[in-house]
């Protein structure tokens, strides 16, 4: 069975993820952080683009409250942690290769370099789901049926997002409106890719929508073509 799929992403209000000297989503609030651990609380797995771990190198490793929140609901400590890399960019020094009691996934191409596979294959697994291009639709099949993902939460880059949206995977949005301006023509934004035609355009439904200071909480359930 496909896993639910919920995007979570904080942009500015021109449609930015990042600023120009490449700080990530830290224009956010504390209460987007909070948000974002709330809500990684539900989900059995985590996906993200080797841009992401590059840029951000993050854990996601549950501490606290949030590992008592999965544990209440019958989760794993930790959710699995899986990275999308084609060409085996990710360095495999990154933090989500530590160990923490949960697997670590990485999702690449037959493309992929020996030397880079044999160093990947030291610290995840490796699932080689397309000859140049990653297919999505098998990277949820895989951590469907083999890893017993019911909840798997994106969380970006861009590139990521745009492939997922493409292949209409996405059931829904949690989306964090933060009232900065950044600009940048080659800034990263939410979704980035080659972008939609018109008659393609993802459409999708407001559903929740709470305001806290002047930062706007949006969840979206997403249309299906």
């Amino acid at each position: 069975m496909k896993p639910h799929i919920s995007l979570i992403m904080a942009v500015s209000l021109d449609g930015k993820i990042s600023t120009r000297d490449g700080a990530g989503p830290r224009f956010a609030s504390e209460a987007d952080g909070i948000r974002l651990r709330e809500i990684r609380s539900l989900a059995d797995a985590i996906l993200v683009g080797a841009g992401t771990i590059i840029a951000d190198d993050p854990t996601f490793t549950e501490r606290g409250k949030y590992k008592d929140l999965r544990l209440e609901r019958g989760l794993a400590p930790n959710p699995i942690k899986a990275v999308v890399s084609g060409s085996g960019s990710v360095p495999e020094t990154a933090r989500m290769f530590k160990p923490n009691g949960a697997p670590a996934l990485v999702f690449t191409t037959a493309h992929i370099p020996a030397n880079r596979l044999e160093a990947l294959e030291q610290v995840a697994e490796i699932h080689r789901v397309g000859a140049t291009t990653v297919n999505f639709h098998r990277v949820v099949e895989i951590l469907g049926e083999i890893y017993q993902v019911k909840h798997l939460l994106i969380e970006g880059g861009g590139q990521v997002n745009f492939d997922l949206f493409r292949a209409g995977l996405i059931d829904e949005i949690y989306l964090t409106l933060c009232p900065k301006i950044i600009g940048g023509r080659d800034v990263l934004t939410s979704v980035e890719g080659a972008g939609f035609d018109f008659l393609d355009i993802v459409g999708v439904e407001l559903v929740e929508h709470r305001l806290v200071d002047s930062e706007i909480f949006l969840r979206y359930r997403v249309h299906r073509n």
